[in-house]
């Protein structure tokens, strides 16, 4: 468990110098900006535009629209959970702060599966876009799955070294899409605009936005959107313990973000429903070319073939870069639950690189699982999985909503130095409402059309999210199990004393979470697994931390 050691005199007594596993300040508030942008891919507004218009008509920007409204309540909730609790791992470690161990692990495990899913539905989006950018026509599922297979890899890789190169990349990643959009949407929107703004308001057969237009088509392209769109604005919450003074970079750095990448993904969106040629039009591209659909349906006619490629170029290096950005939220989340001994296999999940801190063995688990995924879904992979992967993220963004509310109900709700004041608990209200609705709009069984499957298959995000669930409880009974063959008959007098230690790399206090700097002097308890500040080191915590050691959980 414990790294080398050497004992050095400090305030009088030895104090061994000691690695407990934590994560290395690795990113500024900009580079935690550029994961927001790289994660969010504002260049998705292009590619993903022909699929709402052909569901819900040129009025399909609505439903971005709307996303990026609620996502702004969602992400300042989130950004006074982040200013509390800067931990590694986000969703997983609030809900466990809010509700509790056992509702923390669902919360993170639906959490972690689905980035999982995302990342296996971008890399998969890539492959069909490198046979279309090569002239080659669509692969077989087999020939698309083992090409998902080598992009991943390739992403593990990209993850698995060294910091700097991964922040070069994500830099070059977030340029590419936010300066793709903006020259691509500028031309189309200048140059070969079809139609009047007032277009903007027409449902797909070309009347006006009525009830039914709202009740149905609407909330098609709604749930996709909810799918795709503006996802990975909570990147830096979820890499807070690597980010320098998170409490306060933290929040700016996921509100700032996702306005600059809503904004963006709306222009992009709105530029391809005035440029396309007509609906129909549009529909029958996105048959033909389930994957290409925008580029063949708008840009190839408007700008020529010379223009498709580059922008599938673009495409790709965005979308990878987005993969890549998932995998590496995915394998925090799946470290910080092996931290907590909350996982088999914990002890090879949570070590680290020496030189990097870098949890390669949760990088490689993470991408071997999003290689498999695609084998097992033989129709509209790319979709299904990007549409599977919906309601988990959404359902596990409620559980630290409605645990923030009941604890503001309470009155034990102490803020960080980032907070909404006053406005924090209807805004808690309103994200909660407002993702419960997202939530069952996105697990409504829909059946045929260019996104959804057909058969049993208009089924698999709830069969999906049985199986996250499902798996998840199972796993709560073997850790509760192992728990329970851990405590036998001990009582809290029995918990392992805290060593004092100075850390080898840098951590956070598990009780204030004030950065411990290298070489701090703090205590460590083995049992609980954690790290004390030395002001922290009080009975009344002591006494925390011997009732954490036998469930093996935080309070």
């Amino acid at each position: 468990m414990m790294g080398g050691s050497s004992a050095d005199e400090v305030g009088g007594a030895a104090a061994p110098l000691r690695d407990v596993r934590s994560m290395r300040h690795g990113f500024s508030l900009w580079s935690a900006a550029q994961l927001s942008l790289a994660s969010m891919r504002p260049l998705v507004g292009i590619a993903a535009a022909a699929y709402l218009i052909s569901s819900g008509g040129l009025g399909s920007w609505l439903a971005v629209l709307l996303l990026l409204l609620v996502l702004l309540v969602v992400a300042s909730v989130f950004g006074e959970l982040a200013s509390r609790w800067p931990l590694e791992g986000s969703i997983y470690a609030w809900s466990r702060q809010l509700l509790g161990p056992r509702v923390g692990f669902l919360a993170g495990w639906a959490h972690l599966w689905s980035y999982v899913l995302f990342m296996a539905a971008l890399s998969f989006f890539d492959t069909q876009r490198i046979f279309f950018l090569l002239g080659l026509p669509p692969p077989e599922h087999l020939q698309a799955a083992l090409a998902n297979a080598v992009l991943i890899a390739a992403a593990t890789a990209l993850n698995a070294a060294r910091r700097v190169y991964f922040k070069v990349f994500a830099l070059t990643a977030a340029a590419v899409s936010v300066l793709g959009v903006t020259v691509y949407a500028t031309i189309l929107l200048v140059s070969h605009r079809q139609r009047s703004f007032a277009a903007l308001f027409e449902s797909p057969a070309g009347s006006g936005l009525d009830w039914a237009w709202f009740s149905g088509p609407f909330l098609v392209v709604l749930a996709f959107a909810s799918s795709f769109a503006l996802r990975g604005f909570e990147m830096p919450a979820e890499v807070a313990e690597e980010v320098r003074d998170p409490r306060r970079n933290v929040p700016r750095v996921m509100i700032w973000t996702l306005l600059a990448g809503g904004a963006i993904t709306l222009y992009g969106v709105i530029a391809l429903s005035m440029a396309v040629p007509d609906v129909t039009s549009v529909g029958i591209a996105v048959d033909k070319s389930l994957y290409a659909g925008s580029l063949a349906s708008t840009v190839r006619v408007a700008l020529g073939d010379g223009a498709a490629q580059l922008l599938t170029v673009l495409f790709i290096v965005a979308t990878f870069s987005s993969a890549t950005v998932f995998q590496l939220a995915a394998s925090r989340t799946l470290w910080t639950m092996a931290r907590d001994r909350e996982l088999p296999g914990h002890g090879f999940l949570v070590e680290l690189t020496a030189d990097e801190r870098l949890p390669r063995n949760a990088l490689l688990v993470v991408g071997g699982v999003g290689a498999a995924l695609p084998f097992l879904i033989q129709e509209r992979t790319a979709f299904l999985m990007q549409l599977a992967s919906c309601a988990p993220l959404l359902l596990a963004f409620l559980v630290p909503v409605l645990g923030l509310i009941a604890l503001r109900w309470r009155g034990g709700w102490q803020p960080g130095p980032w907070s909404l004041g006053r406005w924090g608990t209807p805004a808690a209200v309103v994200a909660a409402l407002s993702l419960a609705a997202l939530s069952l709009n996105a697990l409504w069984p829909r059946s045929g059309g260019a996104l959804n499957g057909t058969g049993w298959m208009s089924w698999v995000q709830e069969i999906v999210l049985l199986g996250i669930l499902g798996s998840g409880v199972l796993l709560l009974r073997w850790a509760a199990g192992r728990r329970a063959g851990a405590a036998g008959d001990c009582t809290p007098s029995d918990a392992p004393a805290h060593e004092r230690i100075r850390l080898r790399y840098s951590g956070r206090c598990i009780f204030c979470s004030e950065v411990l700097a290298a070489g701090q002097e703090v205590y460590w308890d083995r049992g609980a697994y954690v790290t004390l500040c030395v002001a922290c080191h009080s009975p009344a915590n002591l006494a925390t931390l011997a009732l954490a050691s036998r469930v093996r959980g935080v309070a």
